[in-house]
């Protein structure tokens, strides 16, 4: 694993230290407040002040409003300069959450757990910037799932680059590397699947858990929602994952290793018989 060094993370915090209080912080959440009412009524001063009491910590507001503020700040990113810079610290603890479920870039290009940060943060800001203006009910969730899936197919891209330069110095034979993890599959359906069948809210909940690895807790302190709201969500997703073949995945949510061949695909179906998740037909439907 690369050292994990937490100097990006540090800059990110003492230069919203400054920003956060500066004049322009307060006269963007007073734009940002003249869109959305429910920010103007918490009495904040600046941006700072508004990322301060969406954190966790006595007197500040709860999971529920506080995923709330979060989605309102991304629908009103364009209110000024200097939101989207207030969401990415608002979403930084997340961020960590997120570097640590991929081990810090381990395995990847990045030189140690610092520099893999950096390239998370980096994308974090392409993508507040591209969703400036979207409403997402989810919008924490949503933000978190999709910098882990770019992050993490650099990371396969990277292995399966470093993997092919090897098979071309090895004269042993082509090496048994598949690509795809069963984590990524899931991944893939669920993105595939959310919308068209499968409610986007149920799919992130999914994602959440299966892929990224978050506890109930964390999904919870996240959105703002309750356990047993999250846990009916997760329900609902596997349940219609299940109908179109794809609960094979959800039989060993944390194994990462490949699946190469059918017969890899099989073992894990019939894993997944035996512990009654999905029907007994699906080791023969399904398609490798």
């Amino acid at each position: 694993m690369p050292r994990i060094e937490r100097r990006p993370l540090d800059n990110l915090n003492a230069e919203w230290a400054v920003l956060g209080r500066s004049r322009a912080s307060a006269d963007a959440l007073a734009s940002l407040g003249a869109r959305e009412q429910a920010i103007a009524l918490l009495g904040c001063t600046d941006l700072g002040h508004l990322v301060r009491v969406m954190g966790r910590g006595p007197g500040n507001v709860g999971r529920n409003e506080a995923a709330q503020l979060f989605r309102y700040m991304l629908r009103s990113a364009d209110a000024h300069p200097l939101v989207p810079r207030a969401i990415l610290q608002a979403v930084a603890p997340g961020l960590v959450t997120v570097a640590r479920r991929l081990s810090w870039g381990s395995g990847g290009d990045w030189d140690d757990g610092g520099a893999f940060f950096a390239d998370l943060t980096a994308t974090a800001w392409e993508v507040i910037a591209s969703w400036a203006g979207d409403d997402r009910p989810y919008a924490v969730l949503d933000l978190l799932s999709a910098v882990r899936c770019r992050l993490r197919r650099q990371m396969v891209r990277s292995r399966a680059e470093r993997q092919s330069t090897a098979e071309l110095l090895d004269d042993d034979g082509p090496s048994t590397f598949g690509g795809a993890t069963a984590l990524d599959e899931l991944a893939r359906s669920i993105d595939e699947l959310a919308g068209r069948g499968l409610d986007p809210g149920d799919a992130a909940v999914l994602y959440g858990q299966r892929v990224l690895g978050l506890t109930v807790a964390e999904l919870s302190e996240l959105t703002g929602r309750s356990r047993r709201h999250l846990d009916g969500c997760r329900r609902r997703a596997e349940q219609r994952l299940c109908g179109v073949n794809v609960l094979i995945f959800l039989a060993c949510p944390t194994d990462r290793r490949t699946f190469p061949q059918r017969s890899a695909g099989n073992r894990v179906a019939r894993r997944a018989r035996t512990a009654g998740r999905c029907s007994p037909s699906l080791s023969a439907s399904w398609r490798w």
